[in-house]
């Protein structure tokens, strides 16, 4: 049995699960109950979630139940297309549906193991006619040969292909830097 339960007492978020998980780290299937809630005086969600992994791909469902506004329910999916000591590359996709409308959307990404990552992605909310294309991306541009200092770029775009923002743009990008102590 596997519990475990975070918190940010400056913001009131919060999460417990309290699950099981039966096999091992390549091959598993897990099970169990969540609470959570978006922060002070928030609504609480609670409900229940499963899922089977299988050499990097996976399969899961979740529902989630919010007193006196209702449920959602979301099935999500991974597959490991490349997996070797440089690089990670993984499909996902999901679908979801609440009392008022579904979504639904599947992306690549992509880790390096010289700390590059990229990811592309789509989704759709069809009862608005909302579709959102997504891209994103992290260079590592410096490691000390200890590991403890790191300086990243990263940089995302969203384009809006249909709805009420249709054919605009958003941007960013930045600049991170740690140093682990």
């Amino acid at each position: 049995m596997d519990c475990q339960a975070t918190g940010n007492p400056k913001t009131g978020e919060a999460l417990a699960k309290c699950g099981v998980m039966v096999g091992h780290e390549q091959v598993n299937a897990r099970a169990g109950v969540f609470a959570a809630t978006p922060g002070a005086g928030g609504p609480v969600t609670k409900g229940v979630y499963g899922a089977v992994n299988a050499n990097g791909h996976g399969l899961s469902v979740q529902h989630g139940h919010i007193e006196g506004i209702g449920s959602s329910t979301t099935a999500s999916a991974q597959a490991s297309l490349l997996h070797n000591k440089h690089t990670n590359v993984n499909a996902t996709g999901y679908h979801s549906h609440s009392r008022t409308h579904d979504q639904f959307g599947a992306g690549l990404n992509m880790q390096t193991s010289g700390g590059h990552s990229a990811a592309l992605g789509v989704n759709r909310v069809p009862q608005f006619d909302v579709t959102t294309m997504q891209a994103s991306g992290t260079a590592n541009l410096y490691t000390s040969p200890s590991g403890n200092a790191n300086l990243n770029a990263t940089g995302n775009a969203m384009r809006h292909m249909s709805g009420p923002h249709r054919g605009k743009s958003d941007f960013g990008g930045g600049l991170n830097f740690r140093y682990d102590f």
